[in-house]
């Protein structure tokens, strides 16, 4: 065999085996369930945050049709994808799949019950971690100090920290390829930041930008979408995986940004959590203006 042919085998190989590890891992990442601790959320409750109505500018030709809509590996591996996040779900809630309505609308009641059951923040932030972690197999095995699977130790280790912008550019990619069943209609951009901000790397394909996200559309409530995506997600990849990325979502056209290579600020995390209640949220008490959304 030519040297050349030799290089390329190993090319090859080195690539599907970083697939293998950042396909779960990206895809695992966006249904983490359980709020963040200490929501601030403006005590409202109403289809208009912040002056504009919920939803208003959305994009008719961006919304997700499971009939004629497919992730880019297609139906079969949505199935699968919904039903291994369906499974996880109705475990983290002490339940079986089957008690649920079938489909992505019992997904989300799943997602709503957690939310209307949650305790207190700091509990279930850390029964959110522990859950996400169990997703994930012990091999390599991590060492005795560390709390995260093993898989995810290792990818930090070797991936992550030496190589933190080639990290980022796969994980938007990968996010990309198999989770669209889950968000909506998606592309990949060139990442730019405000003139202050670190970003790692060049920009280039660090930008997942969500057209019409299903799960704040069909789960109609900001709390969900702060406490069961942003904030447990966004904790997942810098804090687990070792990969720096924010989520800035926008209420008023159900787009959402994912920005790998940039770290979340305080002024992200306030601006995220100061909406309010809108239609639809599943806390019974949000009807109430004297309780916050996320409580």
């Amino acid at each position: 065999m030519s040297r050349v042919s030799r290089s390329v085998m190993t090319l090859t190989n080195y690539t599907w085996f970083l697939v293998s590890i950042l396909l779960p891992i990206s895809t695992f990442s966006f249904i983490s369930i359980f709020p963040a601790p200490q929501p601030r959320f403006s005590p409202l409750y109403s289809s208009f945050v912040n002056g504009f109505e919920v939803g208003k500018d959305v994009d008719p030709l961006a919304k997700w049709d499971e009939e004629t809509m497919s992730g880019p590996l297609g139906p079969r591996a949505d199935k699968l994808f919904l039903e291994t996040f369906r499974r996880s779900l109705a475990a983290s809630n002490l339940r079986t799949p089957e008690s649920y309505p079938p489909g992505y609308d019992g997904m989300i009641e799943m997602v709503h019950e957690t939310l209307r059951t949650a305790t207190t923040p700091e509990v279930v932030v850390a029964k959110s971690r522990a859950t996400l972690n169990s997703l994930f197999p012990n091999f390599p095995p991590a060492p005795p100090f560390s709390s995260r699977a093993g898989l995810l130790y290792w990818f930090e280790v070797l991936f992550a920290k030496p190589f933190p912008a080639f990290s980022s550019k796969m994980n938007a990619w990968v996010t990309w390829w198999a989770a669209q069943w889950l968000m909506g209609k998606s592309e990949l951009d060139n990442l730019t930041v405000e003139p202050g901000t670190n970003m790692v790397g060049d920009g280039r394909n660090q930008l997942l930008q969500i057209k019409r996200c299903r799960y704040l559309e069909s789960g109609s409530c900001a709390s969900l979408c702060v406490n069961s995506c942003k904030i447990p997600t966004q904790q997942f990849f810098n804090e687990d995986m070792g990969v720096k990325m924010r989520i800035i979502p926008d209420y008023k056209t159900f787009e959402c940004r994912f920005e790998f290579g940039v770290e979340p600020t305080e002024e992200d995390e306030e601006e995220a959590r100061a909406v309010a209640c809108i239609s639809g949220c599943p806390n019974p008490k949000s009807k109430d203006a004297t309780v916050k959304c996320g409580d």
